[in-house]
């Protein structure tokens, strides 16, 4: 038996499904929250404007992970998105230190 054969008749249980569900649905209405509370009072927009992009990481996670339990077939596809999503936190992240901090980038770079 391929794996291939194996991954396109699987399916999961329906309670692990309805469990992921619900935690996507908690992970998402929290992340938006924290989003939404972050915007709200943007006073330093240099710094939360990376933070937001550290946060959505939280809800992509998750939506990543219930598509690949329901539907393992396109779960590649979707692994390719978080991947490329989670270089561009970590450059957030990096950001919001370097913003934090407050340093330049000139000065950051000559640390490496």
């Amino acid at each position: 038996m391929k794996i291939t054969d194996y991954l396109l008749g699987y399916s999961p249980p329906i309670w692990a499904t309805l469990i992921a569900g619900v935690f996507v649905v908690v992970t998402l209405s929290l992340s938006m929250y924290l989003v939404l509370e972050h915007l709200y009072s943007y006073k330093n927009p240099e710094e939360q404007k990376f933070l937001i992009g550290v946060i959505l990481m939280v809800p992509l996670y998750a939506v990543e992970s219930f598509v690949s339990l329901v539907d393992p077939s396109i779960s590649v596809d979707f692994s390719i998105l978080r991947d490329c999503y989670e270089s561009f936190a970590m450059y957030c992240f990096e950001r919001y230190l370097v913003a934090c901090l407050g340093m330049s980038i000139s000065r950051a770079l000559k640390f490496n």
